[in-house]
């Protein structure tokens, strides 16, 4: 019975360790001529776990079957690297078929938007960056873009900062280029969540979700959330 309880307690503090254990994902974007790509980082456990994907999208490639997109992903768990090529392909059927299984998730699980919320507002934002320069080659079309482009960045940045708790001011900056025309972007971004809280949120979504299928099972479809239906 000792070595039972040894091996359970050993699973139960690696659980508890995992739960406390902090998320870091950073999440870079670069578009600057022919480059556009985007690079997501996850870290877990310290360092000891990385994942990583690099997504080339200027090297999609549209066929008969659907979009072509070839990425890298890398994991390292200690001194281990595992580092493959994968390629994804979207097909206009299947993103409809997510994009309504999604919605149907969303109206199927009860609070699903305060459950999001919630977890929302325990994420922080470590690091945010966001740098542009943009010119047309006209002075006054530049003006007018450059304008545009400072109200949607505040705009991204003001919905960013009530939804997360932003731990140091975010940079942002656009450099007007009035001589040539031009478009590059350099987003960088690094947020941070406990496992625990992320875990927490997904058991919340399944348990209303269960919850939602028995309601409207047998329960009177009139009453709402307050009222004296079982879930």
């Amino acid at each position: 019975m000792y070595w039972v309880i040894g091996i359970l307690s050993f699973i139960g503090l690696i659980i508890v360790l995992i739960m406390l254990s902090t998320v870091r994902i950073s999440i870079i974007y670069i578009h600057d001529q022919n480059r556009d790509e985007c690079k997501i980082r996850l870290h877990l456990l310290r360092g000891m776990f990385h994942y990583s994907w690099d997504i080339p999208f200027n090297e999609m490639k549209m066929e008969d079957d659907g979009l072509h997109l070839k990425y890298q992903t890398d994991m390292e768990v200690g001194e281990q690297d595992h580092e493959k090529e994968r390629e994804a392909v979207f097909r206009a059927e299947s993103i409809l078929q997510r994009a309504q299984e999604t919605k149907e998730l969303i109206d199927s699980v009860y609070q699903m938007h305060r459950i999001i919320r919630r977890f929302l507002n325990r994420v922080r934002i470590e690091e945010f960056e966001w740098y542009s320069s943009l010119g047309t080659g006209d002075a006054s079309s530049t003006g007018i873009f450059s304008g545009m482009l400072w109200t949607i960045k505040g705009s991204v940045v003001g919905l960013v900062s009530h939804l997360m708790k932003m731990l140091n001011p975010p940079k942002i900056e656009i450099q007007p280029s009035f001589q040539m025309p031009i478009v590059q972007t350099h987003f960088q971004c690094i947020i941070s969540f406990r496992a625990g809280q992320a875990m927490l949120a997904a058991y919340q979504i399944a348990k209303n979700w269960k919850g939602r299928k028995q309601h409207v099972r047998t329960s009177n479809p009139g009453l709402d959330a307050n009222g004296n239906g079982k879930y």
